[in-house]
């Protein structure tokens, strides 16, 4: 016959083992299996980032028109010389006035930030003070504008490179002067550079209603790209006017 301290001491025992029998079963049981492989769940939910097809900005053939007038002067410097930043005037030489008209083709070609318009003009060449008459020249080109710049907050701004011909109906004084000096030749038709950078007019005097128009300045190049176009005669001569200019869609 047990004693109150014995049935005690096996009622404590019988507890204790309940209480670790189950631990030690799952310790003997084997480990859960653990996969490295993602979650399938993972790929059916949806991206918090919007993707944006390819070309869903781009925009053919806008229902917009702008016209542009440009006036300045000729100079004695080439293109390189202009692009690179010696952008005199010299209100002595040959001055032109002119004026085009354009439509867009595209916005924002293959989503980038380029546009290409189409664009007609005529200008009137001077003759300076050297005297002569006056001419008159057409000009047609497919023009490519490049924005926006870091800067676009404060004041829109963009650079146009336009590459097309250009036809005199009398050759400017300007390249006949340049041909009795270097014998370089002329042609009434010859290629055409028009290389701009502008400033939009609303975002400078901060008036939303004059969003539609900007002001820049334009490099007007003739040439006969060194003489290695048969059509613009094979000359070498041309002509470069650095003009400041205001554009204005509709």
């Amino acid at each position: 016959r047990l004693s109150s301290l014995e049935r005690l001491s096996v009622i404590a025992l019988a507890l204790v083992g309940l209480l670790v029998r189950p631990a030690l079963g799952l310790a003997q049981d084997d480990p859960p299996a653990v996969s490295l492989a993602p979650d399938p769940g993972l790929y059916l939910v949806k991206p918090d980032v919007p993707v944006i097809p390819v070309r869903e900005r781009e925009v053919w053939f806008r229902d917009a028109w702008s016209v542009r007038l440009n006036a300045g002067y000729a100079t004695d410097s080439n293109l390189g010389e202009i692009v690179g930043g010696n952008f005199d005037v010299d209100g002595d030489n040959a001055s032109l006035i002119g004026i085009d008209i354009g439509r867009p083709l595209v916005n924002d070609w293959r989503d980038w930030p380029i546009d290409f318009a189409w664009r007609l003009g005529g200008q009137l060449h001077g003759a300076g003070e050297g005297g002569g008459r006056s001419a008159f020249v057409q000009t047609a080109y497919l023009k490519m504008y490049w924005r926006p710049f870091p800067w676009e907050r404060v004041v829109s701004t963009r650079i146009g490179i336009g590459e097309g011909i250009s036809y005199a109906w009398r050759i400017p004084e300007v390249e006949i002067e340049n041909d009795e000096r270097h014998d370089e030749g002329k042609s009434r038709l010859l290629n055409y550079l028009d290389i701009s950078i502008d400033l939009n007019i609303g975002d400078m005097i901060r008036n939303e209603s004059a969003r539609a128009c900007t002001l820049g300045l334009v490099i007007s190049h003739r040439s006969g790209v060194f003489g290695l176009v048969d059509i613009f005669g094979g000359v070498h001569n041309g002509s470069n006017y650095n003009t400041a200019a205001v554009e204005c869609g509709f």
